[in-house]
């Protein structure tokens, strides 16, 4: 019974860190972009031993844990959707390792902190964590989606920054596991841990990881650049990263309904002189030495100005860093102003990056023509967000609507050898693109992956991903 289980949590937690459905707050059961969930109970273990305690407790009542960082996630995978089964695990009090190695530049830090206070910690030595994003999520949850974000360019996402990480399993219920030892390099064991990075907590219970961390750049220079045309856009990379290789560590594209989007209320008239480009490249340069020994803003200047003579850049935005930032981080909020937003997290091949562009705005053009493209993102790596805006004056957007929307545009990254998922996770919000896709272009990957599922949970008592493809989603309507 729940009340069986809410008492012997709140023995092991205590009472004010488990509450039953009805006292649950808000912001544990509303996601970023979807309705709210409803759990039958939520537990705020204080460490990992009570951690795995209320993982055992809830195989033992029954209960299917939730796992949930700072729900900053964007496919519900830390969302809770059954009001009788649902036990949700936050992980914010889970705060008891933070240690510090400067000679070897990593982090042992517990599932609870969250990426700013990280960065906060490691920035008097000089360090930071530089998987960057506009949102504030624990590491924990950065780990179960294996996060990309606006600089992955230069060092990589989540997967490419773990050396360790220590798990709580699903079964046995509550067994701790440690998988490696923090070492740069280490080909002394099954590298287990990997198996748990981008698996939207369906494995298990990330409690503590061990990270790799980079000196702060001492400069940076950045622009926001049009190009005369948008086939000048991926020859001008090409010649960015030949000519700037390591220095180069952003670089976004992003679309003229995107740039209204991120300048809502604000005056155009500083950006291109209000003659905002069809399409606009944000690009970063940075450095650990000083400007005194290497000159970013002369450097990127000095390009700008050559490739202005050349005729392939029309205008440019240049020293601008905070403005540039705040413009391309300020783009989401911009369009929830403009209705209901429809956010695509893809990754396609470079040489099929326009072509999709092109091709998903004339499917939209044919079946959706109400919908508002804005598109932008990690250009420089094939991530692309692909959003959409259905807008207030086109009335309700249905599920079967939306569905088609995301079906069609799936199909067309799927012939173009792309993924559905570039940084976000699949998470119930995707599960049946994720079935859908893979079963279009590999179907042995479905079995496969439900074999492991099966190896570390073999009853589902976690998560809400079946990796084998069938939906664990309560809700009847597409989640």
């Amino acid at each position: 019974m729940l009340s069986e289980f809410l008492a012997e949590a709140r023995a092991l937690c205590g009472d004010a860190f488990v509450q039953d459905g009805a006292a649950i707050e808000p912001r544990y059961l509303q996601p970023a972009r979807y309705a709210a969930g409803q759990a039958a109970a939520l537990a705020r273990p204080g460490s990992r031993d009570e951690a795995a305690g209320v993982i055992r407790l809830a195989a033992a009542h029954g209960l299917r844990v939730v796992l949930q960082g700072a729900h900053t996630g964007l496919v519900r995978a830390g969302t809770p959707d059954d009001a009788a089964g649902d036990l949700l695990l936050s992980t914010e009090r889970l705060r008891q390792v933070f240690e510090l190695d400067l000679l070897d530049r990593t982090l042992r830090v517990s599932a609870g902190f969250k990426l700013s206070e990280i960065n906060e910690r490691l920035a008097p030595h000089g360090l930071w964590f530089p998987v960057d994003l506009s949102a504030d999520p624990s590491i924990g949850g950065m780990v179960a989606h294996n996060t990309g974000g606006t600089r992955m360019l230069r060092y990589g996402d989540v997967r490419a920054n773990t050396l360790a990480l220590e798990v709580v399993l699903p079964e046995p219920a509550g067994q701790v596991l440690r998988l490696g030892q923090g070492l740069q390099k280490d080909n002394s064991a099954l590298a287990l841990g990997q198996l748990f990075i981008g698996t939207s907590g369906s494995l298990g219970l990330v409690s503590e990881v061990t990270i790799k961390l980079a000196p702060l750049p001492r400069q940076r220079a950045v622009a926001l650049v049009a190009p005369s045309a948008l086939g000048e856009v991926f020859p001008l990379y090409a010649e960015v990263m030949q000519r700037w290789g390591v220095l180069v560590s952003a670089f976004e594209g992003i679309s003229r309904a995107a740039l209204e989007a991120g300048l809502h209320g604000q005056d155009l008239a500083r950006w291109f002189d209000g003659q905002l480009p069809d399409y606009a490249m944000l690009i970063e340069l940075s450095s650990e030495l000083p400007a005194d020994q290497l000159d970013l803003n002369g450097l990127l200047q000095g390009w700008l100005e050559a490739e202005f003579e050349s005729g392939r850049v029309r205008d440019a935005v240049l020293d601008a860093d905070e403005a540039i930032w705040g413009l391309r981080h300020r783009i989401s909020e911009g369009l929830r102003v403009q209705g209901k937003v429809i956010g695509l997290d893809l990754s396609l091949p470079r040489r099929h990056f326009m072509a999709f562009r092109e091709r998903g705005a004339a499917f939209l053009a044919e079946h959706f023509p109400q919908v508002r493209l804005a598109d932008f993102g990690h250009l420089g790596d094939g991530g692309m967000h692909f959003n959409m805006v259905w807008p207030v004056e086109a009335g309700p957007l249905t599920a079967a609507q939306e569905l088609t929307l995301r079906e069609g545009l799936y199909a067309l990254v799927a012939e173009l050898g792309g993924s559905i998922s570039a940084e976000h996770g699949v998470g119930p919000q995707l599960q049946a693109a994720y079935r859908a896709h893979w079963a279009r272009v590999e179907p042995g990957i479905l079995d496969w992956a439900g074999r492991v599922q099966k190896l570390w949970d073999a009853h589902a008592r976690m998560g809400k991903v079946s990796w084998a493809g069938e939906s664990t989603c309560q809700d009847p309507k597409p989640c």
